[in-house]
């Protein structure tokens, strides 16, 4: 059987299949990866731009006159970690461990012959987790810093529009909080209660997969702290009062109620405070 090659023909296929490399190539260009992993083996999310109501409803329980409802835009994706940053990753950075829950802090006793390298870091001010967001971007060549609250709530509540992106019911069998039934919220539960923190990423992640936005430590944002700032802020990438005395924390931590984290709850601290409730997460830009 003899086969006939017909050169026009076969310049017409090798042109096809060149345009759908090439068209291939290119969706992979418009498509950055969702998750990536930096220089300390610390995953990061691609949170995408969008739009999202910002504070919580009149009629949601425990709320307070701080979280005035608005809407935002958020016009540019970002990198987020998935988890706080832990102890090991911050020393990596940093060349100290300041956390009170591990095997030289003031709360040793509490997590004897526990490896802590995983839990997060904490007892560290705004100050020094801005400085260590500055070493990480010097170390990479690359721009990490501090999520604005604004970022922050919209990558908590991950498309949800409820109390917590995990529901309207909330107890220490979703995170590490404080876990005697009169501190959750909704239906009183009586969970697990460990008085210290955890190591980050044993609860279910939300739907953007984000782990411990709700407990274990409160996280430290960019933003000065406004009381009435959500009534006249910008609906486009709000980033906080231009001054202020004390800097925004979110999310609750390990000895906290469930209604101090709620995904619209507000907290606030001197930027030189240094707690062993207080950790942060860090934002990566996208170029």
């Amino acid at each position: 059987m003899r086969i006939l090659f017909v050169p026009g023909l076969l310049a017409m296929g090798l042109t096809a299949m060149g345009l759908r490399l090439s068209a291939d190539a290119a969706h992979q260009a418009k498509d950055p990866p969702k998750e990536i992993t930096n220089s300390l083996e610390m995953p990061l999310i691609r949170i995408p731009a969008g739009t999202f109501t910002m504070g919580s409803p009149a009629d949601e329980k425990h709320r307070n006159a701080d979280e005035t409802q608005h809407d935002v835009k958020i016009t540019k994706p970002f990198y987020l970690s998935v988890y706080e940053v832990t102890q090991h990753q911050y020393a990596t950075i940093m060349g100290k461990n300041p956390s009170h829950f591990c095997k030289t802090g003031g709360g040793k006793q509490q997590v004897l012959e526990r490896d802590t390298s995983h839990y997060p870091v904490e007892r560290v001010s705004w100050n020094d987790a801005v400085e260590f967001c500055k070493k990480l971007s010097a170390k990479e060549n690359k721009t990490y810093r501090l999520p604005t609250e604004a970022e922050w709530e919209y990558a908590c509540r991950a498309g949800t529009k409820t109390v917590f992106s995990a529901g309207n019911e909330f107890h220490s069998y979703l995170a590490n909080i404080n876990g005697l039934n009169y501190s959750s919220y909704g239906k009183e539960v009586s969970g697990p209660f460990y008085r210290c923190t955890r190591t980050v990423g044993e609860y279910k992640r939300n739907a953007f997969g984000l782990a411990d936005m709700h407990g274990n430590v409160q996280e430290w944002c960019a933003d000065w702290y406004g009381e009435d700032y959500y009534k006249n802020s910008p609906k486009e990438d709000p980033s906080g009062p231009k001054e202020g005395t004390e800097r925004v924390s979110r999310g609750g931590a390990w000895p906290s109620s469930a209604k101090a984290c709620r995904s619209a709850s507000r907290n606030h601290l001197a930027p030189d405070e240094k707690t062993y409730t207080t950790g942060f997460r860090v934002v990566l830009e996208t170029k």
